[in-house]
This record gives structure tokens, sequence and C-alpha cells, in this order.
């Protein structure tokens, strides 16, 4: 997985965090229990990750702010991620 944490720090509303991803720098902003939640997800997916040789498949999206995090998994033991800006809310319905 491609996801590479480079900053985070508080704000009025939770946390802020950066990362360096295969596609550039991206910034998420949401509550400490949602960053959780994504750092769980994002272990499990890496473990899953480990034991796939031929599946290409999401496996998690995890909603941070206005934002969704796609987990999942790449042939060979490789886990991607796709973050998605101001998804959030059709996850809702």
């Amino acid at each position: 997985m491609s996801l590479e944490l480079l900053e985070a720090h508080e704000t009025d509303n939770g946390m802020a965090v950066t990362f360096a991803t295969e596609r550039g720098i991206e910034r998420l902003e949401g509550s400490a229990d949602e960053l959780a939640q994504l750092a769980r997800a994002m272990q499990q997916v890496a473990a899953l990750g480990q034991l796939n040789e031929h599946e290409q498949v999401w496996v998690e999206e995890v909603p941070v702010g206005s934002s969704v995090v796609k987990l999942g998994l790449s042939p060979g033991g490789q886990a991607r991620v796709m973050i998605l800006h101001n998804a959030a809310q059709g996850l809702e319905s």
C-alpha cells in the first residue's frame, strides 16, 4: 500500500492528516474516531494482502470527514488505496 503519513495535527473539528500516495499528496480531515477506524482498516488490509495471490478487490470503505478511503487488494500480496474527496455524503443514503 503506497500510503505514507507525512503530517498530522488537531483541528477545531477533529484531526487533519496528510499522506503521500501514488497519486500525490492527499489531505484528510475528520474526527479522531474516523481516523482510528482508518488505521485499524489499514492494518487489516495489510495483513490480508500478505495472503492474497490473485485477487483484485476493494475490501473496505472508511468515511473520513467528507471523504471516503477505499482499501483493497491487488495480486501478488499488494494492498491498494483510493481516496475519494467529497464522497462521504453518498454513503449516508
